[in-house]
């Protein structure tokens, strides 16, 4: 039986393809003319910047959408784990403007193939060795859950109160 997804109260009743769609340029308009200070701050203590938070964001779409392709191509595919935190510190510092726009592109791109895939392959049982079952559905909604859950904290960076 597939769990619910993370983040699955933000979404709410909200289409996740829609909000995949829409936060990216959110996310944009709300970091744009973001000089380096503002960059560097955290949404609280030893948290990660805004620089690093993009960073992910980008980070997670290829590593999500991937197994999503793999997912659609390849017989008996088992989704394999990743470390974000991993990942993140691999690439810091990353020019923060350079993360946002590979966001931004790899998110239209991925919404091409998202939009897609039928019904009966969005619900399919994917095994994953640390979460159990998980379906391409349950990616999107992640996602779609997981960008707002980052928007808060760049929304906090912004405000200047962690």
């Amino acid at each position: 039986m597939i769990a619910p997804p993370p983040y699955a109260e933000l979404v709410g009743t909200d289409d996740p393809l829609s909000l995949l769609a829409s936060t990216p340029d959110r996310i944009a308009a709300l970091v744009s003319g973001w000089d380096a200070e503002r960059w560097s701050r955290t949404y609280a203590p030893g948290k990660w910047t805004a620089a690093q938070l993009v960073l992910h964001l980008a980070q997670d779409e290829l590593g999500w959408s991937n197994r999503i392709r793999l997912a659609l191509s390849v017989d008996g595919y088992v989704v394999q784990p990743y470390d974000g935190a991993a990942w993140v510190a691999l690439e810091s510092p990353t020019d923060p403007e350079t993360a946002l726009a590979a966001f931004q592109s790899l998110r239209r791109l991925n919404l091409t193939l998202y939009r897609r895939i039928p019904p009966e392959l969005r619900g399919r049982p994917l095994p994953h060795p640390e979460l159990g079952e998980i379906s391409i559905d349950w990616i999107v909604q992640t996602l779609a859950g997981h960008d707002l859950h980052h928007l808060r904290h760049l929304e906090t960076i912004a405000a200047g109160t962690p």
